[in-house]
């Protein structure tokens, strides 16, 4: 018997170790994973730990995320959380300061983040995990449609000034009108309604630009700051955009807006892009108009240019039983060279050293842009009850924007339900 006890006991031991070499990773579904993952075998070649992959959709990352992890389980032993939900999921997870040194890659310091990505995952005071993508808000706009000799004789003649990148909103809708009169729709310009994050960020993109922010943590709360008239402006002008779209763009999410942009010789005049898409963008297979667009900082709406930020942190379940394999994972990732890598292959990481490497800068001129945007970054408000005022906002929004309702009413009615939340909430 005792014997048997002590085989057990090996084999339990045995299987601890296996198990401590292998973590279960939940990735959001874009360009940028999906790249890393071409470089995930050599990790688990140098390290020895196992990595199981699950990759879903952003909404479905932030619905896993919320079921799968607690402070006393996890199905994870590494999330990526969107910066927005950072609040939610902040006391589920190991402070950056308490993850272990490497054994075989180098602990990262936060330092070699790009300063506009840094904030993303900071919380009461700490660092939650690593923010991980350079990921906010890049302006596209058709090279080809812009040097045209035709089209700049005919738009000086009607506007009487130069057809080129929109700098400001009201260029924008001038030159997107001439193109959508001539047979080329605007922009991709459309809700997002893959998911209401995409549509609070085109939400909060046009506030600000029209001059006001939404919530703002006053006196340690969130805090409903909201200047109406000027919201109403930015949505009104949204649906000026809207008329002026791909047909169907009152249902576009990333997928249907890249198509629009890529897939159409005539294609579409301007819109905005995530980086980590730009490789979709540029690759001849893929795109019709691959080599012949101009990037830049979103043009600038009354009150400036804003560039919303949409960057994933990696975070540890404080659950987790398998931390240090985690953390190990999360070096090599974020390590100069795998950053450099996934440069070359046309997406964007965190690392400034990376995005500003001199080697790219002929080659791939949208990192220019990029780092001209972070000029402009900003966040989306973040406090616990996000996803609800996520919510109450994309409803509203898109009834304002597609005609359903006065965008005065509906944005009243974001107002008021909001209201709600924050009171039930106890600030």
């Amino acid at each position: 018997m005792k014997k048997a006890l002590i085989v057990l006991a090996f084999a339990l031991a045995f299987a601890s170790m296996v198990s401590a070499q292998t973590i279960n990773v939940l990735f959001w579904d874009d360009a940028y994973p999906r790249t890393l993952m071409e470089r995930i075998p050599e990790f688990e070649k140098a390290t020895g730990i196992k990595v199981n992959i699950e990759i879903l959709q952003p909404p479905q990352v932030f619905t896993k995320t919320s079921v799968s992890v607690s402070k006393d389980r996890t199905d994870y032993d590494l999330v990526c959380v969107d910066e927005g939900n950072i609040p939610l999921f902040a006391s589920l997870m190991l402070p950056y300061d308490q993850w272990a040194p490497g054994k075989v890659f180098k602990k990262i310091d936060p330092n070699t983040v790009t300063p506009a990505m840094l904030d993303v995952a900071q919380w009461d005071g700490k660092l939650i995990g690593l923010p991980i993508n350079g990921n906010l808000y890049v302006w596209m706009t058709r090279k080809d449609l812009i040097e045209n000799p035709k089209y700049k004789a005919d738009f000086k003649a009607k506007y009487g000034y130069d057809l080129g990148v929109p700098q400001t909103f009201q260029q924008m809708l001038d030159e997107g009108t001439y193109f959508y009169e001539n047979g080329i729709v605007s922009g991709g310009f459309g809700p997002f309604n893959g998911g209401p994050a995409g549509v609070f960020g085109e939400a909060i993109f046009m506030w600000e630009s029209y001059g006001t922010h939404f919530i703002e943590w006053v006196k340690g709360k969130p805090t409903l700051v909201v200047d109406k008239a000027k919201a109403v402006q930015g949505m009104e002008f949204y649906k000026k955009l809207m008329k002026i779209s791909p047909k169907g763009a009152e249902t576009m999410a990333h997928v249907e807006r890249q198509a629009a942009f890529c897939a159409d010789p005539k294609g579409v005049f301007t819109q905005f892009i995530w980086p980590a898409q730009i490789a979709s963008y540029e690759d001849p297979d893929k795109s019709l108009v691959a080599g012949k667009i101009v990037y830049s900082a979103p043009p600038a709406g009354p009150a400036g240019r804003f560039a919303v930020r949409g960057t994933w942190a990696v975070n540890i379940p404080l659950a987790s039983k398998n931390k240090d394999a985690a953390a190990e994972f999360v070096y090599w990732w974020a390590s100069r060279d795998i950053a450099t890598w996934l440069v070359e292959k046309n997406t964007v990481p965190a690392r400034t050293d990376a995005l500003t490497d001199p080697r790219f800068a002929k080659t791939k001129p949208w990192l220019a842009a990029i780092a001209d945007s972070m000029k402009y970054a900003a966040s989306r408000p973040r406090f616990n009850e996000v996803a609800q005022v996520q919510d109450i906002v994309k409803k509203y929004w898109i009834m304002g924007i597609t005609g359903q309702m006065p965008c005065d009413d509906a944005m009243q009615k974001i107002i008021d339900e909001t209201k709600d939340v924050l009171k039930k909430a106890g600030y």
